[in-house]
Parts: C-alpha cells; sequence; structure tokens
C-alpha cells in the first residue's frame, strides 16, 4: 500500500506529464497548458477572476530561464512555494486528529 507522500509524488510527476507537451516539448509546459493545469488541478488556488495578463505574470515569474516555457524544475518549485505558504499560514492552527492512515 502506498503512502500518502509516495502518492503525493506521484500525483505531481503525473500531473506534469498529462498537461506538458501539447504545445511542443514533452518537458515543459507552454503558457496555456499551465493555465489549463492550474485551472483544472489547482481550482481552489487559481482566482477564477485571473486575466489574460495575470496568467503572464505568473508564467514569467516561475518561467527563471526566461524561455518561455515551464520545466519540471521550475513547476516542482512552484509548488514547494505553495507548501510553503500553507505550512505558515495553517502552522498555528489548533491541532487536528491525526490523518486517517
Amino acid at each position: 500500500m502506498t503512502r500518502p507522500l509516495e502518492q503525493a509524488v506521484a500525483a505531481i510527476v503525473c500531473t506534469f506529464q498529462e498537461y506538458a507537451g501539447r504545445c511542443g516539448d514533452k518537458h515543459k509546459l507552454c503558457q496555456a497548458e499551465l493555465k489549463e493545469l492550474l485551472q483544472k488541478e489547482l481550482p481552489t488556488w487559481t482566482p477564477t477572476e485571473f486575466r489574460e495578463c495575470d496568467y503572464n505574470k505568473f508564467m514569467s515569474v516561475l518561467d527563471t530561464n526566461k524561455d518561455c516555457e515551464v520545466d519540471f524544475v521550475e513547476y516542482v518549485r512552484s509548488l514547494a512555494c505553495l507548501c510553503l505558504y500553507c505550512h505558515e499560514y495553517f502552522k498555528d492552527c489548533a491541532p487536528e486528529p491525526p490523518c486517517p492512515q
């Protein structure tokens, strides 16, 4: 039986692979692929009022090597930042019962 963290790693990799390559390079996300991934896979974290210029800004922040695409390292870095944000936000909340196994 796989553990939750193992499932999370698999989901991160599989989600990237599912969306990457539709615009060309199968190892990178173009802006349209990134936009679709965010809207479908992170709807709670993607504001519905996001405009095209907001996606442009987000893409420029993620695209650290400025090749107009997001590679796997840039993608994982963005998810790590999201995890850090969540940790900081929830660290002082009342403790919850342990996660079910």
